[in-house]
């Protein structure tokens, strides 16, 4: 066998080691996942704790929380017929746009309140 070849064979066992490494170690986490999963709901249970005081209240949260720095805009307008409804930012939606080109005036679907 070749130096040459003898390299590469070295290289191929070390790699297959830290495959074998690599996949211990996500093993490893996936049990500490699981067991600290366990200790949360046993704290849950334990003390009662609720979904909001955990600051898990819903979706609308947990994309607030995770970086989505929009607000949330209360619709202005809305179509009578539909019920849909648009906030008046960004492009008129079509059952505005048609309204508008029946001679409609845009402050006639304005939402009182």
């Amino acid at each position: 066998m070749s130096k040459s070849n003898e390299l590469q064979q070295q290289i191929n066992d070390y790699e297959a080691k830290l495959n074998d490494l690599r996949k211990q170690q996500e093993l490893e986490r996936k049990g500490e996942r699981t067991q600290a999963i366990t200790a949360a709901k046993e704290l849950i249970k334990s003390h009662d704790l609720t979904a909001s005081e955990l600051g898990l209240s819903g979706k609308a949260t947990a994309k607030r929380n995770s970086g989505d720095k929009r607000n949330v805009v209360a619709p202005k307008y809305q179509d009578p017929a539909s019920g849909k409804t648009w906030t008046g930012r960004g492009k008129s939606p079509a059952w505005l746009s048609a309204q508008l080109a029946n001679g409609h005036e845009k402050q006639e679907f304005l939402i009182q309140g």
